[in-house]
């Protein structure tokens, strides 16, 4: 190999053991005036197209892209953090890298209320909770004031997890009033979305008020969504209130990247 990372071989080589005779050939032989960080790309990205890595599936590892491709693992490191800046692997410290999920994504209708869980349900998604606590706190001076309670005043915090398949797509914390966390019940929390259980109760959702902010995964967050420690994600702070404009709810919820929102702005005569 040289120095500029161009493949010194002839194309020639055998693959790792496990793949398909030629792939290798293919990879660095009809491609072989590529950067060899390219042509791993390539492969990689064949392999994703072909569906012999499926959603989820880990990729080679640097060691065995290394010896398929005769490269140094600089060159390796550099092919894989940018398929992982595309968003098309995600990397796991200590686990390797694997083919990202799809993207998940919400349209944002900006004259109707309605919950996440309905506009995946309208992509032929379903999703799924894992309850990670349900506990009562003070108020505290923030969501006091959000909710016009005192901050002494107890609070029910609830902190779970949205999951659509086997992917942990969000992690939900909201702030509930004394009057509508008393009402809800573990089935509830199990099996229903906050504005389906607000419903329920009596008191639907007719206005959402909040912000929509970038961020990075602390090593809690990163955990809890099965993400890289200092990986993006996109963060949702908000209030729910009813018809006559009073809060039911705060909180804010944390996306995996692979979220997106889809949005039409329109203009009204």
């Amino acid at each position: 190999m040289t120095d500029d990372g161009m493949s010194g071989g002839d194309g020639g080589g055998s693959g790792v053991p496990g793949q398909p005779p030629g792939v290798l050939a293919a990879s660095s032989g009809s491609h072989a005036h590529l950067p060899l960080y390219a042509q791993i790309q390539r492969f990689i990205r064949g392999e994703i197209a072909s569906g012999r890595l499926k959603e989820g599936d880990q990729i080679p590892t640097e060691a065995a892209l290394c010896e398929q491709f005769k490269a140094a693992r600089a060159t390796v490191a550099r092919a894989v953090q940018q398929l992982a800046l595309e968003g098309l692997i995600v990397r796991r410290a200590g686990s390797g890298s694997f083919v990202s999920m799809r993207s998940i994504s919400a349209p944002l209708q900006l004259t109707e209320v309605s919950s996440f869980e309905d506009k995946l349900a309208l992509e032929g998604a379903s999703v799924s909770y894992e309850v990670l606590g349900f506990v009562t706190r003070a108020a505290g001076e923030e969501h006091g004031a959000l909710l016009k309670l005192d901050a002494t005043e107890r609070v029910f915090e609830l902190r779970r997890l949205r999951v659509i398949g086997d992917q942990r797509a969000s992690l939900e914390i909201r702030i509930i009033p004394p009057a509508i966390g008393g009402a809800i019940t573990v089935e509830m929390l199990h099996s229903r979305s906050i504005h389906r259980i607000l419903d329920e109760l009596g008191s639907p959702v007719r206005q959402v008020v909040g912000k929509i902010r970038a961020s990075t995964a602390t090593p809690d967050l990163a955990a809890q969504l099965d993400v890289a420690p200092g990986s993006a994600l996109l963060i949702r702070d908000y209030t729910l209130r009813d018809g006559a404009g009073r809060p039911l709810i705060s909180g804010e919820s944390y996306y995996r990247a692979e979220f997106h929102i889809d949005y039409i702005v329109q203009q009204i005569a």
